[in-house]
């Protein structure tokens, strides 16, 4: 008989229940548990999924020895001390982005991952879509010429978010598809921004990535577009590509 990966998701609120429901249709999964503070949102998801044992702790997660992989899919200031917890309790950990608040935490996470021998992955999901992949393979073949610029936008009227900026909710994606299509990392970056909604927390933002080869790209992030926007522009010497998420739905 094929041995199950036995899984708990702490967290069931926004992106929550679309990763209950994912792992639940993984053929070498077995989700066992969710865990959440918010006694509604538990009844709910347990209410879909009657096998599901429901929780609000998280140490029955992280530290359940029934359990082999945690799910991480809370607000962002509590990914690092979760992930941790989960990564010294011995599991394999899943988190969604961004994977912590600083450096230094992610830098810490991955060696303790590493010194323990576990698998650490943040969902950066748009590198598993067929457009990004294949976007990536025309561009790395050369299709393209040599890459010039890359300019992003990702905009849209809220959510707003209370403990992060829109820079850390939605920059994460297009951050993760210019790496992945360029194969290589920044020299140096600059970001710019203003918070209009609430104080500290900025709602619009410019960001610069400089790459070796006199390459760059733009990206600007909003929570104050009346509309949605989620366009990608590759520019190459000798072709260009143009990406809108939202026609390829």
């Amino acid at each position: 008989m094929k041995r199950l990966i036995r899984v708990g998701v702490l967290g069931c609120g926004y992106w929550g229940p679309l990763l209950i429901r994912n792992f639940r249709s993984l053929p070498d999964c077995r989700l066992k548990v969710v865990c959440d503070l918010d006694i509604a949102r538990l009844k709910h998801a347990c209410a879909l999924y009657s096998d599901l044992e429901g929780v609000t702790s998280p140490e029955r997660v992280i530290k359940g020895s029934d359990l082999e992989a945690v799910v991480i899919a809370t607000p962002v200031k509590s990914h690092y001390a979760l992930a941790k917890a989960s990564l010294l309790a011995g599991k394999h950990t899943f988190i969604e982005k961004p994977m912590a608040t600083s450096t230094a935490e992610c830098e810490e996470l991955i060696d303790i991952a590493r010194r323990k021998g576990l698998i650490l992955m943040v969902d950066h999901t748009f590198l598993y879509s067929a457009p990004v992949r294949k976007i990536a393979e025309i561009v790395q073949a050369g299709d393209l010429g040599e890459i010039r610029y890359i300019n992003s936008r990702r905009l849209n009227l809220g959510l707003f978010q209370k403990d992060i900026n829109v820079a850390w909710d939605l920059a994460p994606h297009d951050i993760s598809i210019i790496l992945h299509i360029l194969s290589e990392f920044p020299i140096a970056i600059n970001c710019q921004g203003n918070a209009h909604v609430s104080p500290g927390v900025e709602d619009v933002i410019n960001m610069s990535l400089f790459f070796p080869h006199k390459r760059f790209a733009t990206i600007q992030s909003s929570w104050l577009e009346p509309r949605k926007i989620r366009e990608m522009t590759i520019v190459g010497s000798q072709r260009m590509i143009v990406y809108d998420d939202l026609q390829t739905r």
